[in-house]
């Protein structure tokens, strides 16, 4: 019998959000619209209950699932454009207020694994 706890993930309504804004998108630059959809993600309510690492292997999670579901196909290019939205949750996240010499560990690492998607 496993023990493991289910990973938390982001409610359907952030789901559909990222969905939306992925449909037609393009692999070459994070929109406006897309960024303040992240925006409003890291914003949720959610955040105050979930440790930040849990928030955004949620957030990871619901991107590949919405690229899936629109039709982005895998590959080298969906991987470098998930990997811009996963940078740009950072910055929304953390609010552009935590330079390079200002991260602690915690937030070194968040950068770090923005290019790593599942």
């Amino acid at each position: 019998m496993n023990s493991k706890p289910l990973r938390w993930r982001l409610p359907p309504s952030h789901q559909e959000l990222l969905r939306t804004v992925l449909v037609g998108a393009s692999d070459v630059v994070v929109t406006a619209e897309q960024r303040a959809a992240i925006r409003q993600i890291c914003s949720a309510p959610e955040r105050d209950r979930f440790e930040p690492e849990d928030f955004l292997i949620a957030f990871k999670l619901a991107i590949v699932d919405a690229a899936n579901d629109v039709g982005i196909p895998p590959g080298p290019d969906r991987n470098e454009f998930l990997a811009r939205l996963v940078t740009v949750y950072i910055e929304e996240f953390y609010g552009g207020r935590v330079g390079a010499t200002e991260m602690g560990p915690r937030m070194r690492t968040a950068r770090a694994s923005a290019s790593v998607i599942a």
